[in-house]
């Protein structure tokens, strides 16, 4: 794979990648929201898991490298955190966050991390300051959060739970920026002499072993997920986890952290018009102008190398 990179050219291999895990990320998060009375998230985590692994294995056994599976212990512990607490725990969050204020509110709060992934990657890693990725990534986020506010109100059964749950919400949201900024920067630290493929399979690993333990308590549930709806979060989840984040990693690898994770932020581009026409969201004009400096955002980031 990392022959295909250079071959390629890394950085627009990573650009790519990117994109289309972002693309994957954004359509499974509203079938998630959709689905969010039916199903919890200890059993949304499990089955992205569990019907992932086996991709990670088959990704490693392929021969599509030009090494073979190597592997130190201090990448294994960062790429297995990067991944516990990034992926697990972050989405996990996530999901709780978006079940109590919608995807059209969480989405775009969460994706403010991209800006405190830049802090870290430049005061850890090194990462230079480049005034055009800069201003990008606060048009990205700027624009994402004008189209958060022009998003229609919960519905919920009163005013004063309104609020609790909206606090809730917001509050679960921006554990789940910190939780995927750090989980971003030690992932580029853990890939920094590990190959994309190795790194997405360690990274799958730990998860699995880690959610182990909560295996039987999402599986003892009474009222069981009717087969059409077990089907549908197994392909969401091989499409979500899987396939998602193995380009997830490899973006990552080619064109770093920062780079990788706002155009990730970018996912309200195709999460908005899905929120309003697959789950009845409202949105109003400015969501126009929140879109168009997303997509400026992108440009100069993508730009400014």
């Amino acid at each position: 794979m990392e022959v295909f990179a250079i071959q390629l050219g890394a950085y627009s291999l990573g650009i790519l990648a990117a994109v289309l895990a972002t693309i994957l990320f954004g359509l499974t998060n509203v079938v998630y929201k959709a689905h969010s009375t039916d199903v919890r998230v200890l059993e949304i985590s499990n089955t992205r898991v569990w019907i992932s692994l086996p991709l990670a294995v088959l990704l490693v056994l392929l021969p599509i490298r030009a090494t073979s599976f190597s592997m130190t212990a201090q990448a294994a512990i960062a790429l297995s955190f990067s991944m516990i607490v990034g992926i697990v725990m972050g989405d996990a969050a996530y999901f709780m966050s978006q079940n109590r204020i919608g995807v059209s509110r969480a989405f775009p709060i969460a994706m403010s991390y991209p800006l405190l992934v830049y802090t870290l990657a430049a005061t850890y890693l090194s990462e230079p300051i480049l005034p055009f990725r800069v201003f990008g990534a606060f048009l990205v986020v700027g624009g994402v959060g004008l189209i958060a506010r022009t998003k229609g109100q919960m519905q919920e059964d009163s005013a004063l739970d309104n609020k609790r749950k909206a606090a809730v919400g917001i509050a679960l949201a921006l554990v789940t920026a910190v939780l995927w900024a750090v989980g971003e920067v030690v992932l580029q630290f853990g890939l920094t002499t590990v190959d994309a493929v190795d790194g997405y399979f360690v990274r799958m690993l730990a998860g699995s072993l880690f959610l182990l333990p909560t295996l039987p308590f999402s599986m003892s549930r009474a009222r069981r997920p009717s087969r059409k709806l077990l089907v549908l979060l197994l392909v969401t989840g091989i499409i979500g986890m899987g396939f998602s984040m193995a380009l997830g990693t490899f973006a990552v690898k080619y064109i770093g952290a920062t780079v990788s994770s706002i155009i990730v932020a970018s996912a309200p581009l195709i999460t908005t018009p899905l929120s309003v026409f697959y789950l009845g969201e409202q949105v109003t004009k400015p969501v126009a102008g929140g879109t168009i400096m997303t997509f400026a955002g992108i440009v100069l980031v993508i730009l400014g190398v």
